[in-house]
């Protein structure tokens, strides 16, 4: 695979990160996930908004915003792409020397971005998926898309290894979001949904569903899903730049429902595809 690092395109075998990187040392970074529909990338400028947001919260200077498009593009040209592809880009905030927990200004970012074509998701979206329940122990900035992800890693793997999709999480009694993930319930015809905050991210996605359901008069509500209520909602789905709309089916091991995908999901589906031809 031929990925671009500060300024080069080279086989991942010959990018080199010094040990003094501070992303490697303190995941002093962050970073940015798309995807493309029809060979072009979506959403493209959301997603640079959320990524100069996240390095303004951290305080890391980077101004080459302009050329990542045509990075990314260039990236899917010299890996032979001819389908659809995630792109991922982390920015980091450099070589430090010695490791100190202060840091400089004036230190040079470091630079990555690296494709890869997309899996085929076609039953999730179509037959559902379950999920688990882990307790929220993030850091409370969950608004920045920190490359400081062990806690999402280790509530992920553990969710996967017990035959389940996704972990969603939660804070005392307040479902927040998923390990990567948005989630979203339905209750009496109205969609439900953690506000922002800096317990969740602003899921680029998410901001989709909010204008669909606007724009086609579904009620969308921003309040927390109540964990100890959990089973009294009709509908849950989860939401994310590859995850698209993902209906959950099962929470644990108990079926939501008649264990099949809501007719309120079906139609945010719908809408979002729609959306999707449109842009």
């Amino acid at each position: 695979m031929i990925a671009f690092y500060n300024g080069e395109f080279l086989p991942i075998e010959k990018i080199s990160i010094s040990p003094f990187d501070r992303g490697f040392l303190f995941a002093d970074g962050v970073y940015e996930a798309l995807r493309t529909y029809n060979k072009k990338l979506f959403m493209l400028q959301k997603h640079l908004e959320r990524l100069k947001y996240s390095l303004e919260q951290i305080n890391l200077n980077f101004s080459e915003f302009n050329q990542l498009e045509n990075i990314i593009y260039r990236c899917a040209e010299l890996n032979s792409l001819d389908t659809d592809f995630s792109t991922y880009i982390q920015i980091t905030r450099g070589v430090s020397f010695p490791r100190t927990h202060y840091y400089s200004n004036q230190i040079k970012p470091n630079l990555f971005v690296f494709v890869s074509p997309l899996k085929n998701r076609g039953r999730e979206i179509n037959e559902g998926v379950s999920v688990t329940l882990e307790q929220d122990v993030r850091w409370s900035r969950c608004d920045i898309k920190s490359i400081a992800l062990l806690p999402n890693v280790l509530a992920n793997h553990k969710a996967i290894s017990e035959g389940h999709y996704e972990a969603v999480l939660f804070r005392d009694n307040f479902i927040t979001e998923g390990s990567h993930t948005n989630f979203f319930a339905v209750k009496n015809d109205s969609i439900i949904t953690a506000p922002l905050s800096n317990y969740i991210l602003n899921g680029v996605t998410r901001s989709i569903i909010f204008n669909l359901c606007e724009e086609n008069n579904i009620q969308i509500i921003e309040e927390y899903i109540l964990l100890d209520e959990i089973f009294t909602y009709d509908e849950f789905f989860l939401t994310g730049t590859t995850t698209e709309i993902t209906p959950v089916v099962k929470i644990g091991n108990r079926m939501v429902g008649d264990g099949k995908p809501g007719k309120l999901t079906r139609k945010i589906q719908k809408l979002f595809y729609e959306f999707v031809r449109k842009h």
